[in-house]
C-alpha cells in the first residue's frame, strides 16, 4: 500500500500538467478557429460586395417581419465573429428600420455580440491570454481592471483595435461584467446620436432639401464631436496614468 500510495503521488503532477495542457490546446484552437473564420472572410468574395445599399436592401427584405430584431441581432453576432465593421451595419440598420426601432435593434445586437466577445475572453482565461500578450500589456490590462467602467468607456470612445478584439481584451481583464455593460452604453451614445441624425437627414434628403435642417444637423454632429474629443483627452489623461502605474508595478 504504501507503494502505490507514493507511485499515485507522483503520477497526480503529471495528470495535471496533462490536464492543463489539454486546456490550452482547446483554447488554442477555438481562437486559431475565430481568426481562421475572420481570415477568411475578408478574402472571398462576400467581404467585397457587402456594402451600405446591399446591406440595406437585405434588412427592407425582412423589415416588416416580426423576427426582424431577432435577426439583425443575429447578424451583429456572425459580424463580430467574423470582424466585419460594426459602424457599416449599424447605419445600415437606423436607415432601414428608423431612428428608433432602428436604435434598439442596433443597441441590441451591439451589446449581445460585444458580451459574447466578453465571455470568450474570460472564458480563455486572464493567464494564459496574459502569456500572450507579453508582460506589459498584462500590467496594463490590471492598470485598466483597476478603473473598471472608466477604462471601458476610454475603449469606447478611443477606440485602439478593433470592435472585436476589444471585446476579447476586456473579457480577459478582471473588469466585471456590470461595468463592462455600463461602459459599453455610456460610450455608444456619442454614435447613437450621430447615426440618429445622419439618418433623418437622409429621409429628408430623400423628399425635399432644407439649407436650415442640413445646417443644424452640421452644428449638431460639430458639438458632439467637440464634447466627444473633449471626453477622450480626459480619458487619455486617465489612460496615460494607468500606463505610468503599470509600468511602476
Amino acid at each position: 500500500m504504501p507503494f502505490r500510495f507514493g507511485k499515485k503521488l507522483n503520477h497526480q503532477p503529471i495528470a495535471k500538467q496533462k490536464a492543463h495542457r489539454s486546456t490550452d490546446v482547446r483554447r488554442l484552437a477555438g481562437l486559431i478557429g475565430l481568426l481562421a473564420l475572420a481570415a477568411a472572410w475578408h478574402w472571398l468574395a462576400p467581404n467585397r460586395w457587402l456594402d451600405f445599399e446591399v446591406l440595406t436592401a437585405w434588412q427592407r427584405s425582412f423589415q416588416t417581419h416580426p423576427l426582424a430584431p431577432f435577426v439583425v441581432i443575429a447578424a451583429y453576432v456572425l459580424g463580430g465573429i467574423v470582424l466585419f465593421p460594426v459602424t457599416l451595419l449599424t447605419a445600415a440598420t437606423i436607415v432601414t428600420f428608423g431612428p428608433v426601432a432602428g436604435n434598439l435593434y442596433g443597441l441590441g445586437g451591439w451589446l449581445v455580440s460585444a458580451s459574447l466577445g466578453f465571455c470568450v475572453g474570460r472564458h480563455v482565461g486572464l493567464d494564459w491570454l496574459g502569456s500572450l500578450i507579453g508582460e506589459r500589456s498584462k500590467r496594463l490590462r490590471d492598470a485598466a481592471a483597476r478603473r473598471g467602467l472608466l477604462a471601458v468607456l476610454a475603449l469606447r470612445l478611443v477606440p485602439v483595435a478593433p470592435f472585436t478584439i476589444v471585446n476579447l481584451f476586456i473579457g480577459a481583464s478582471r473588469i466585471r461584467f456590470a461595468d463592462f455593460i455600463a461602459g459599453s452604453i455610456l460610450g455608444r451614445i456619442p454614435g447613437i446620436l450621430v447615426f440618429t441624425l445622419f439618418a433623418v437627414e437622409l429621409q429628408a434628403l430623400s423628399h425635399s432639401i432644407s439649407v436650415g435642417r442640413t445646417l443644424l444637423v452640421a452644428v449638431a454632429l460639430g458639438l458632439i464631436f467637440l464634447a466627444q474629443r473633449w471626453i477622450s483627452r480626459q480619458l487619455a489623461a486617465q489612460r496615460a496614468l494607468a500606463v505610468r502605474e503599470a509600468d511602476l508595478n
